[in-house]
């Protein structure tokens, strides 16, 4: 009686070791989390860096507009701005232009500053929201 219960414990437990039934299953838990949050992180970062040259881009180009004619008010290069800017979502976008006097050797200096809070997909990677912010100061040839 002994030896056969020992027989059926030995016997089970190499029934044990030897399944491999749900591995699969189990791998495939414990690298897909890590894997879409890698493929999820690339597209935010993506998202991220173009949201920033495109706050760059525009506000040079707009403010090198403003610069040759320099008729365009701080009204005009600020809506200027966010119309460049149309494809980053305006409710999160703030833009500011304000202008320095220069003297009679200085030129007058445009300041613009710009403010976009990025919304992430993913909200697990950048929290509630991740800002971005551009300011530059460009000086008023024509002045």
């Amino acid at each position: 009686m002994i030896k056969n219960l020992a027989t059926f414990f030995y016997c089970k437990k190499r029934q044990i070791r030897t399944a491999d039934d749900g591995v699969v299953a189990v791998e495939f838990a414990l690298t897909a989390v890590p894997f879409f949050m890698l493929i999820f992180g690339i597209f935010e970062i993506g998202q991220v860096l173009w949201a920033s040259s495109q706050m760059d881009f525009h506000a040079d180009r707009v403010v090198r507009t403003a610069v040759v004619d320099s008729t365009m008010t701080n009204g005009q290069i600020q809506s200027a701005i966010e119309v460049a800017l149309d494809d980053l979502d305006a409710a999160n976008l703030t833009v500011a232009v304000s202008r320095n006097a220069g003297t009679a050797s200085t030129p007058d200096i445009l300041n613009v500053q710009i403010s976009y809070t990025h919304m992430p997909v993913t909200p697990f990677i950048f929290g509630s929201g991740l800002v971005l912010n551009h300011s530059g100061r460009y000086p008023m040839l024509g002045s």
